[in-house]
């Protein structure tokens, strides 16, 4: 499975030193970035791990030279926003004092800050060895220099099913919600519900570019004139019943029902690997009903690869299935994900939401 990566952060040196730049400088003026660029000859060193949207840096020790003076900074993780953006976590607010592309890139502009934002001229290129080497200080004139290695194999993005309305009412119809962990292009990527054993629902997103942390909200119906795909730039296009004006909308066409309280739904990237899962049963019990029958075989195919297990990490039974039976015919309840915890791919993962919990295109309730 092609994935986008990055590899492991080398920190070349950890400095603390008094700088003579002031406080709070963005991208200083008199940095000769093609000189630097040309200067630098480091390679970039990717592992064979797997890009996600941020990566663990080892602890690098520190001297203090003031009891009183904080930590200096440190890198945490990084990631791709976009094709022409680089995020990177610092451990506190941080200022540039130098930052350079080899193979050499232009730089738009520089957003200092905890999260120091790169903003590109023009897209990365595919499959090819980038290195950054930074330069950054803190508000205390601590400096730090990095190099950071940087590949990226493909433009398709990881995703995970994050939230779904399994009921409708009036003009709020069932969706299924989808959180970006990292950029890249919808195209070829599809979404099965398995509900029908003989007549599986099946939605082909279009070719539209998503950004890191943006939220996509998939309606299962269209029942009004102004509820329409957003395929731009432009998340407020759509003025159906629950869209968001800062997620995007995407609607399935006609007005039938293809999410029930018992179903299987899972996401396929455009290679057809599996990227996330999610198995509901609103009866749980020691058997699939004689209608969901079909159930244990994908049940069995999704644990083989590795997207949806049992809590201790068996191959899962109907018991280890989300239970939604407390969901009744509430239109305003969802399926929610917990945002803020590590994907177990098991049903600790998920909890269904109060009564007026749903919250389509928005961090969950």
């Amino acid at each position: 499975m092609k994935q986008l990566f990055f590899g492991q952060v080398m920190i070349f040196s950890l400095l603390l030193a008094i700088c003579g730049c002031s406080n709070g400088a963005g991208f200083q003026e008199g940095t000769d970035l093609e000189s630097q660029e040309e200067a630098g000859n480091g390679k970039p060193n990717p592992s064979g791990g797997q890009g996600s949207n941020g990566h663990d840096l080892p602890d690098i020790g520190q001297e203090e030279t003031d009891d009183n003076a904080p930590e200096p900074p440190e890198l945490e993780n990084f990631y791709l926003f976009s094709k022409k953006e680089i995020h990177l976590n610092f451990s506190a607010a941080v200022s540039v004092i130098s930052c350079t592309f080899t193979p050499y890139q232009e730089i738009d502009c520089i957003q200092n800050g905890e999260t120091l934002k790169i903003l590109l001229k023009e897209n990365l290129e595919l499959k090819t060895e980038f290195l950054i080497e930074l330069n950054v200080e803190d508000d205390w004139e601590n400096s730090l220099s990095v190099e950071v290695p940087l590949f990226v194999s493909d433009w398709i993005p990881k995703m995970e099913i994050n939230e779904l309305r399994t009921e409708n009412s009036g003009k709020r119809t069932e969706f299924i919600e989808f959180k970006v962990k990292s950029a890249g292009d919808l195209d070829k990527l599809k979404l099965y519900i398995m509900w029908n054993a003989k007549d599986a629902y099946i939605f082909d997103f279009p070719n539209v570019y998503v950004k890191s942390g943006e939220y996509i909200t998939l309606h299962l119906r269209t029942l009004e004139s102004n509820a329409v795909d957003e395929l731009g730039e432009d998340l407020s296009e759509s003025a159906g019943t629950d869209s968001s004006p800062t997620a995007r909308d995407l609607w399935v066409p006609g007005n039938s029902k293809w999410l029930h309280k018992t179903d299987i739904v899972y996401l396929k990237d455009a290679d057809g690997n599996i990227m996330d899962a999610v198995i509901l049963n609103e009866t749980p019990g020691e058997a699939w009903s004689k209608s969901q029958s079909h159930f244990a075989g994908i049940a069995e195919d999704l644990y083989n690869k590795g997207v949806w297990k049992s809590s201790d990490g068996k191959l899962p039974s109907p018991f280890d299935a989300v239970d939604t039976s407390t969901i009744k015919a509430a239109a305003t309840k969802s399926i929610s994900r917990h945002e803020g915890k590590e994907d177990s791919n098991t049903a600790n993962d998920w909890y269904v939401t109060n009564t007026g919990g749903a919250s389509p295109g928005q961090p969950n309730k």
